[in-house]
């Protein structure tokens, strides 16, 4: 009990370092003159000045424990203070806490995407490590992508001394932080199209790490709708746009491809043009400060990879000496479009390959590899995306909404008026999110690339639309039904996860996740390239997973700078520019062309 105790207490502690850095921000950039004072978003705001934080002291300097308690006090201090000092919301704090309570069996012992230890814990490695590294994407890619963004943040929780498994801590806080909102505002002015937001968000984010990185951009993708929503029930608080503004910028930070969005704004911009070039007048330091974050994140990706965006191969500058090897940036582009068209069951249907990891001899006449797989027809690459369970979520989507629509329509005493946009409002909303799913459909058809934010706006409009139409009142009792079996079915789901995880012995130290020994330290060695060293990830029996395949020759906690075995060919020279490093790729790129051709994932 102790133990979950502390969990607890750390989650707290960091929701309120997060909420001091959002309302510090909001008093830096409104002179404290914006209405919005719901917590929800002030802990979104919070996220986006972490990120700018981190990003800054990278610039400088490593990232190291002692920096993070530092920022981390800090933050608390602010808590306090505003605490104390400022006309705070108590009642959307208390809806807060209440909800991280009420959902904290996300995360016990949960653990982390699959994706960490290829990913996000070498990123960590070299934040920790290291500043920022000029063509660090020329030791190891994945330290280059973009999407490493949400690790800027988390890297300031990495308090391994404290609490172990801490880069999940600040996924669930993100989580409450969105939930708090849409509890809040359906709480505040009953509306349909919140709630139904509420119950297909609660459903669907019942495992935290399914999603990974790819959680928080969706959420705040949907808040932005929301707020959207919001403008056109006659809402007159003049912050709205602010709010929209923050998290349209956080969303573009974390995943880029969050653009898709754009045409609602395009939307929004026709019919509110007035008022937009009003709050843009009006808010010039809160504009400065979004111009100053995107060239933070554009300025630390170009020192990474010589890219505006890593992998997309078109935006690289190639003339930048340390810049990625571009056939290979393109290479890795493609693969990722052509996963999300189910280019994996394609290449499996031909080649009954039984190792999602390794790609070896694809080679065939009549063979679209995952560079020409993406130009194929919808009517061609359709096939293999239905291959994937991920359609699935789609339909357990739509069958979640009809179920809504149908306990909603239940008559009994007790009835609310449920308070709605106008029709038309509603039907332009509905083709504008028409439009944004067609977009993802044909960029990246994948539900954690954009695709839950695209169904869940979908589905409660139409519930919306059509209860607007055939029901004028809800009952409260219904309400409180449908409220109850989404909070039971997710805190269910987490307790058989928990007793499945206990039962298997998957966690010898509940609980506190493993620190699984294939991660550490070990199975490595030093070698020597170009009178630089290097830790080089040797082939180990102990990485096996995956129904026994092999998996992928991940990095992990190994000390950067760490390589794979093999992708040693795609390092050149080390150079000092400044006080800064600097590294090359290898003059004979065909060589690690040839290389990542063969193990894709690497």
């Amino acid at each position: 009990m102790l133990e979950l105790l502390i969990i607890l207490i750390f989650y707290f502690l960091s929701s309120m370092m997060i909420i001091g850095y959002g309302q510090f921000g909001k008093i830096l950039f409104f002179n404290n003159k914006a209405n919005f004072k719901e917590i929800g978003i002030i802990g979104l705001f919070g996220f986006l000045i972490l990120y700018n934080i981190s990003t800054v002291i990278n610039f400088f300097s490593n990232i190291s424990e002692f920096i993070i308690i530092i920022v981390f006090l800090i933050g608390l201090i602010f808590f306090i203070i505003f605490i104390i000092y400022e006309n705070f919301k108590f009642k959307s704090l208390i809806i807060f806490y209440l909800t991280l309570l009420i959902f904290s069996l996300l995360g016990i012992i949960a653990e982390n995407n699959e994706d960490f230890y290829f990913y996000y814990q070498p990123y960590m490695n070299y934040l920790s490590s290291s500043k920022i590294i000029f063509g660090v994407v020329n030791i190891n890619n994945t330290l280059a992508f973009s999407t490493n963004s949400l690790y800027d943040i988390i890297i300031l929780f990495n308090v391994n001394n404290l609490i172990e498994n801490s880069s999940s801590v600040p996924i669930l806080i993100f989580y409450i932080f969105y939930l708090s909102y849409l509890i809040e505002k359906v709480f505040e002015r009953f509306n349909i199209f919140y709630f139904v937001v509420l119950f297909l968000s609660i459903v669907s984010f019942t495992k935290l790490r399914d999603f990974g990185t790819m959680l928080p951009p969706q959420l705040l993708l949907i808040l932005i709708f929301c707020l959207t929503y919001s403008i056109f029930l006659d809402d007159k608080k003049n912050d709205i746009y602010a709010k929209i503004l923050i998290l349209f910028t956080l969303a573009i930070i974390l995943r880029f491809n969050s653009i898709i969005i754009g045409p609602l704004f395009i939307f929004i911009l026709i019919m509110k043009y007035k008022i937009i070039l009003k709050f843009f007048m009006n808010n010039k330091k809160l504009i400065l400060f979004t111009v100053f974050t995107f060239i933070f994140f554009i300025t630390k990706n170009i020192i990474n990879s010589g890219c505006l965006i890593y992998p997309v191969s078109t935006l690289c500058i190639k003339e930048l000496t340390w810049s990625s090897n571009l056939k290979v940036t393109e290479q890795k582009y493609n693969k990722l479009k052509s996963d999300s068209k189910g280019w994996p069951f394609y290449a499996k249907e031909s080649f009954n390959i039984k190792n999602k990891f390794v790609w070896e001899n694809l080679e065939s006449e009549n063979f679209y590899d995952y560079n020409n797989y993406f130009a194929t027809s919808p009517l061609f690459w359709g096939k293999y995306w239905l291959m994937d369970p991920n359609y699935k979520k789609i339909i357990n989507l739509f069958l979640l909404s009809l179920f809504i629509l149908l306990i909603l329509s239940i008559k009994k005493n007790g009835k609310i008026d449920s308070e709605e946009i106008s029709k038309k409002y509603n039907f332009l909303l509905l083709i504008s999110i028409l439009f944004i799913t067609i977009l993802w459909f044909f960029l990246s058809p994948q539900m954690r690339y954009g695709g839950y934010f695209c169904f869940i706006i979908l589905f409660s409009l139409l519930v919306s639309f059509f209860s607007q139409k055939f029901l004028k009142k809800v009952n409260y009792l219904n309400l409180f039904i449908l409220i109850c079996i989404a909070i039971g079915y997710l805190n269910l789901k987490n307790l058989n996860r928990i007793y499945d995880d206990i039962n298997n012995q998957k966690f010898e130290n509940f609980p506190w996740p493993n620190n699984y020994e294939l991660f550490e330290n070990i199975d490595y060695v030093k070698i020597k390239l170009d009178n630089t060293y290097y830790n080089k990830r040797l082939k180990t029996d102990k990485l096996i997973f995956n129904n026994g395949e092999e998996a992928i020759l991940m990095c992990g906690k190994i000390d950067f700078p760490c390589i794979p075995d093999g992708k040693q060919v795609c390092v050149g020279e080390k150079y000092n520019f400044y006080s800064y490093n600097l590294y090359k790729k290898n003059k004979n790129e065909s060589d690690c062309y040839n290389f990542m051709n063969k193990n894709i994932l690497y």
